[in-house]
C-alpha cells in the first residue's frame, strides 16, 4: 500500500515519529517537536489527525511569517531527505541543511515572541528541545559541516529575548534621504533594519556630522579687491578689464567649490 504523503515525505515522517511512536525520524520528530513549542501541540495533532494542509500553512503563517520563509522551510525540509539518499551511497557526505531547517524555527519563534512575550519557562523549553536532545546532537555530529551551527545562531538571536529588550514594533526616526547616500546607504536600506540598528546608524552619523562641524576651518576674512583704485591690472580699456575681473571672479568661485567638495 502506497504511503499517504502530508505536506512533504519530511512532515510525513516527522508526524508520524512524534504522534504515532513509529518510524525512524528522528531529526524529522525533532523538527515536528520545536514546532509544537511554537505553536501548540493540540493544533498541530488536530492537523495531523485531519491532514488538513491548509490548516497547517495558516498556522504557521499565524504569527505573520512570510510566505517565501514557510516556502523555503519547506523546500529545506525536501532537501533534508534527498540528503539522507545521497549519504546512503556516501556515508561521510555533511551538509547544512539539517542546521538551516533548525534556523527556519528560530525564525518562526521569534515572530511569535513579537507578538506573545514568552514565559522564562516556554523560552527554557523551547531552548532544550532545540539543542540539548542527545540523539540530535550524535545526528549533527555525525552529517552537519558545523554541527555547533544552531546551538551559535540561537546564542546571538536570544539576545533579542532577553527580558530587558522590548520586543514591541517600534518605528524608528529616520534621517534624510541624501545624509544617508552621503554616509553609503540608503533611506530604502535603512528601513529594512531593526529598530535598534536604526538607532546605533543615526547615532553614529550624527556624531559624523558634528565631528566634522567641529573640524572645519573657519573662513579667513577677505581684504577687498580694489580693481578699480591704482590697480595694475588694468590695461586701460574697459572692455579687457571687464573680462580680466570676470575670470578672477571665476577662478574665486571654482577654488571655493573645490573646497567644499574636498571637506564635505
Amino acid at each position: 500500500m502506497q504511503e499517504l504523503i502530508f505536506i512533504n515525505k519530511f512532515l510525513t515522517i516527522g508526524f508520524a515519529h512524534f504522534f504515532d511512536k513509529t518510524g525512524q525520524g528522528i531529526f524529522e520528530g525533532h523538527i515536528i517537536e520545536c514546532l509544537c513549542d511554537i505553536y501548540g501541540i493540540e493544533a498541530l495533532r488536530e492537523i495531523y489527525q485531519t491532514k488538513n494542509e491548509g490548516a497547517f500553512i495558516d498556522l504557521i503563517r499565524k504569527y505573520g511569517l512570510a510566505p517565501n520563509l514557510y516556502d523555503n522551510f519547506l523546500q529545506l525540509t525536501n532537501r533534508y531527505e534527498k540528503f539522507k539518499e545521497e549519504q546512503i551511497s556516501n556515508p561521510t557526505l555533511k551538509t547544512d541543511v539539517a542546521s538551516r531547517i533548525e534556523s527556519s524555527l528560530i525564525t518562526m519563534y521569534i515572530y511569535r515572541c513579537f507578538l506573545i512575550e514568552p514565559s522564562l519557562e516556554e523560552l527554557s523549553h523551547f531552548e532544550n528541545d532545540l539543542l540539548n536532545d542527545f540523539e540530535i546532537i550524535k545526528i549533527h555530529f555525525n552529517i552537519s559541516i558545523n554541527p555547533n551551527q544552531t546551538r551559535e545562531l540561537w546564542a546571538k538571536k536570544k539576545r533579542m529575548l532577553d527580558d530587558n529588550v522590548d520586543l514591541i514594533r517600534i518605528v524608528p526616526t529616520f534621517l534624510d534621504d541624501f545624509t544617508y547616500a552621503k554616509y553609503g546607504t540608503s533611506r530604502e536600506e535603512v528601513e529594512k533594519m531593526d529598530y535598534r540598528m536604526v538607532e546605533e546608524l543615526n547615532s553614529y552619523i550624527k556624531s559624523k556630522q558634528a565631528l566634522e562641524v567641529e573640524n572645519e576651518p573657519q573662513p579667513k576674512e577677505k581684504k577687498a579687491l580694489k580693481i578699480f583704485a591704482n590697480t595694475a591690472l588694468s590695461s586701460g580699456n574697459g572692455f579687457v578689464d571687464f573680462l580680466l575681473i570676470a575670470s578672477i571672479i571665476a577662478t574665486e568661485f571654482s577654488i571655493g567649490l573645490i573646497y567644499l567638495f574636498l571637506h564635505l
